[in-house]
């Protein structure tokens, strides 16, 4: 139930998001880049609306982990899956921090085993990339780092954040590898010619210096926080037990409608993960067929229903998909086809209108079904439910613990 007060207070609620500061956010959001990100001040205006600190909130197409990081730090419990492995091993990095000095300790135990001589023996396309030194490093991380353990992962994490990048302004790359023309890997072939015809040559990098200095820009706590959970899970299946009737608050992005092809466009990070590309995007849904699309999300919107506390509610970012000179309201399709029809109820939809400069799905310009304009957000229930609580006043403060290293009160 909605009032007409509060239906004005909820139609402006993107000003809320908006009237933060461009770069908000702690440095661990920026990680590592992702595709199809919505920036952290969006999950943080609703998890602050409609949950209390202890909660429980869930994405389950979790991507980089914004959401299970943003109800970490506001003393909530974050909860994140996903089909990616690259998504997996970024939420599972956010949703078991380690302190500083941990990672510092481990990095140095790491180091001083690590080869000081040879070329490791690796595919073409990565070999092309990467000097001899580098290499090496990122071969034995390759082969050392337990994923199933918080820590490893951790570093695992922060060496994908650097693999590779485009470069400085004065030309020098950012990350290990030869400066990519873009943040995402571009296709082998295309990335071989752009060596060969801007002259580059791959940098004699130090991995275990360069995890130094990018954890320092970090601003990790002084003692572990171990406040969340991530783990690799097809969004077809139902919720395991440990997570029913457990949620306040869903937050997620389900996929565009044939929009990302995540294995592809990560090849090099998820070598270092040691996973096929193909492999990986045979597994994540991709259609351009707006009824398999509808299909799919039946499916998940079925299998997290569980999942939710019975005052709990469930929030859905989709984005308008464009066709030739059509606009497709995707997120009113879902609702129509998909969710009234399997007893969900809808207490609000917001519009979202994004400058097309800000949304990922820039690069691909103006071909058509790709880049598009105005996010609409639902917000449902799974049954009758008290009226939608009030909006409270908000600010965009830090974190406490980097308050407190700050010297802040």
């Amino acid at each position: 139930m909605v009032y007409e007060a509060q239906r004005m207070s909820i139609d402006r609620l993107p000003n809320r998001w908006r009237r933060s500061p461009r770069r908000w956010g702690h440095p661990l959001h920026s990680l590592c880049s992702y595709f199809a990100m919505f920036p952290p001040q969006i999950p943080s205006v609703f998890i602050r609306w409609l949950t209390e600190p202890g909660d429980h909130v869930y994405d389950p197409f979790s991507g980089r982990g914004t959401v299970p990081l943003e109800a970490i730090l506001l003393g909530r419990t974050g909860w994140g899956t996903d089909a990616n492995p690259l998504a997996v091993t970024l939420t599972g990095a956010k949703t078991n921090i380690p302190s500083e000095r941990r990672v510092l300790a481990r990095l140095a135990e790491l180091e001083e085993w690590a080869p000081t001589s040879g070329r490791p023996t690796v595919p073409p396309d990565i070999d092309m990339l990467f000097s001899t030194k580098t290499l090496r490093h990122l071969e034995f991380l390759r082969a050392q780092l337990d994923h199933s353990n918080p820590l490893d992962r951790f570093i695992a994490a922060m060496v994908l954040g650097i693999l590779h990048a485009n470069a400085r302004y004065d030309g020098t790359p950012r990350g290990l590898s030869i400066s990519m023309p873009n943040t995402f890997s571009m296709a082998p072939g295309y990335v071989r010619g752009y060596i060969h015809d801007q002259g580059l040559v791959a940098p004699r990098v130090n991995v275990f210096n360069a995890l130094r200095t990018r954890l320092a820009q970090l601003d990790l706590p002084s003692a572990s926080m171990n406040r969340g959970h991530a783990w690799k899970r097809d969004a077809m299946r139902p919720v395991p037990d440990k997570l029913k009737g457990k949620v306040k608050l869903i937050f997620t992005s389900p996929p565009y409608l044939e929009v990302i092809k995540y294995g592809k466009y990560n090849w090099v990070r998820l070598w270092f993960l040691g996973h096929e590309p193909r492999a990986v995007d045979e597994k994540l849904m991709a259609t351009s067929s707006l009824d398999k699309y509808l299909g799919f999300m039946g499916t998940a919107m079925a299998s997290l229903a569980p999942s939710l506390r019975k005052d709990g509610r469930a929030c859905l970012v989709i984005g308008d998909v464009r066709r030739g000179d059509e606009t497709i309201n995707l997120a009113r399709e879902v609702w129509k086809q998909v969710l009234e029809p399997t007893g969900w109820n809808l207490e609000a939809a917001i519009s979202d209108n994004l400058p097309i400069q800000h949304k990922v799905s820039r690069i691909w310009k103006d071909r058509n079904g790709k880049a598009t304009k105005t996010d609409r957000i639902l917000i449902l229930t799974r049954g009758p439910r008290d009226p939608l609580p009030s909006i409270p006043r908000m600010t965009w403060a830090e974190p406490e613990w980097q308050r407190q290293k700050e010297g802040g009160p």
